[in-house]
């Protein structure tokens, strides 16, 4: 059993090299009532997956090992577009994220194909859902890069797949396109959802009285302005979920966003 340091690490590497992967992230997302029911993913396993290593069969929840499994879960899914599920076993899905980092250029024809994929099995997982309030299939940009916005967004716009974009503030220098502006966020906004995720890429944890007003508080206020409505969701970095303890989610709750998105849920908070 590996201590709660080396799970953190493995999980960070483990996401760190997804996000080297072309083509998005796809990962089985706990919703509030399955949570509520035990948060055990590997009740959501068809059986067409066959057998599963002994690590992932009944991971705890909430762990490197459980996310793992979701992950696998998500990537099957996607993969197969449903095709070999009962309808049952697709009933059971609470949400599938596709997740997005940076995308680079290269990437733009397999980000495409899934995001293709992704819409048809969107199409067997909403059926008679209230996707407004409840969404079953969701694409997340996460850190606001230009580039992925721009090669993902149309694409998405083309399929109606939903798009919450979660957009550091500062601009990013690196030897990619950076962040995205103000002006390019408000374009967004008219058909798309803003999302939380901090000035400058921060935890939960690292969040201090001394930081929670440029970290949290005028970040909120400046996507409202942007969208001309309060974001509705957050994430932070490192994935972690609610915690009430820290400054950092308390602050959220009390500007008004109702949801936390985690590297395993999409929750109430």
């Amino acid at each position: 059993m590996m201590n709660s340091e080396q799970s953190a690490a493995e999980l960070e590497t483990y996401i760190l090299d997804q996000g080297e992967q072309p083509g998005g992230t796809p990962v089985v997302l706990l919703d509030d009532a399955a949570v509520a029911a035990g948060a055990d993913p590997s009740t959501l396993i068809p059986g067409i997956m066959g057998p599963l290593p002994a690590a992932l069969r009944r991971p705890a929840p909430f762990t490197y090992e459980a996310y793992v499994l979701q992950s696998v879960l998500g990537e099957l899914l996607l993969e197969s577009e449903g095709a070999g599920w009962s309808e049952g076993e697709l009933s059971a899905i609470p949400l599938l994220a596709l997740n997005f980092h940076d995308v680079l250029p290269g990437h733009l024809e397999i980000a495409d194909r899934r995001l293709n994929k992704l819409a048809r099995l969107r199409d067997l997982l909403t059926a008679g859902a209230d996707e407004e309030l409840h969404p079953r299939v969701v694409v997340l940009l996460f850190d606001g890069y230009k580039d992925a916005a721009r090669m993902v967004v149309p694409i998405c716009d083309r399929l109606g797949l939903r798009v919450v974009i979660l957009p550091i503030a500062l601009e990013v220098l690196d030897d990619r396109a950076g962040t995205l502006s103000d002006d390019e966020l408000i374009r967004l906004a008219r058909n798309h959802a803003l999302g939380f995720h901090t000035l400058t890429h921060r935890s939960a944890d690292e969040i201090t009285p001394a930081t929670v007003i440029s970290e949290v508080t005028d970040v909120v206020h400046r996507l409202t302005r942007i969208a001309g409505r309060a974001p509705r969701v957050g994430a932070w970095c490192g994935g972690a979920r609610f915690d009430d303890s820290l400054l950092g989610n308390r602050r959220l709750r009390e500007l008004g966003v109702t949801d936390l998105v985690s590297n395993w849920s999409w929750e109430t908070i």
